[in-house]
């Protein structure tokens, strides 16, 4: 179909949130189990990620909070 853009969201591993945020990784476990942060997608037994999406919207409504 022309036209159509497909969005596949991206998925972002622990480690590479913990780069983003400048955080550790315990920093960012705990934000997730608070709300801070969206809670991760499980995909294995050792495997958790976060959609890059849902992720940016999380801390620019938190950046929003934090100025008003």
């Amino acid at each position: 179909m022309l036209g159509v853009i497909s969005m596949e969201p991206i998925y972002l591993s622990k480690k590479e949130v913990v780069r983003k945020l400048k955080k550790s990784p315990s920093t960012v476990v705990r934000w997730s189990k608070s709300a801070v942060i969206p809670m991760p997608i499980k995909l294995g037994p050792n495997t958790i990620v976060w959609i890059e999406e849902e992720l940016n919207k999380a801390l620019e409504e938190r950046r929003i909070k934090e100025v008003s």
